[in-house]
């Protein structure tokens, strides 16, 4: 049977199908949700998979200025998604805070009250990069801008 599959050029149209197949399967298993949401009324943010998270303040004033960057304390753990909390002690990831004076670590991310963030999640190589605008009221408690859509991919910031 594969000698006449052989013969008649068969078996050669047989794999490269295969092929194709298995390639599909792998780009279909490669593409994972990256989105994270905030919980307004607990103030979390839980992250799907969670590579590099930004918070940065929306300010010109350098005393005013604050910047968060989150990431997994085990870049090969391979929880589904991770609860980061706000005004609160938060264990679990890896939390490097920047201000006037420097970066130093943290576990509580305390947000000033009545300013505008952004918040990025990015990683892989540039394959990943959703940003979202937020802004706190006078509690500092983080909420959705609804003036401003969410980004997606860098080709959005390019204007492409």
């Amino acid at each position: 049977m594969v000698e006449t599959l052989i013969k008649t050029g068969k078996m050669k149209y047989l794999i490269s199908v295969f092929v194709c197949m298995m390639i599909m399967f792998f780009l279909m298993a490669c593409t994972t949700d990256h989105s994270f949401k905030l919980d307004e009324k607990q103030q979390i943010i839980v992250v799907h998979n969670l590579l590099v998270l930004e918070i940065e303040s929306d300010t010109s004033q350098t005393n005013e200025r604050q910047y968060f960057f989150i990431v997994k304390d085990n870049r090969y753990d391979t929880k589904e998604f991770d609860t980061i909390r706000l005004q609160k002690q938060c264990t679990v990831p890896s939390i490097e805070m920047s201000d006037s004076s420097g970066f130093k670590k943290t576990q509580i991310i305390n947000l000033l009250p009545n300013r505008k963030y952004t918040i990025i999640h990015s990683g892989m190589g540039g394959r990943i990069r959703i940003q979202e605008f937020f802004w706190t009221d006078s509690l500092g408690n983080l909420r959705v801008d609804p003036t401003r859509k969410r980004i997606v991919g860098y080709k959005d910031l390019r204007g492409a």
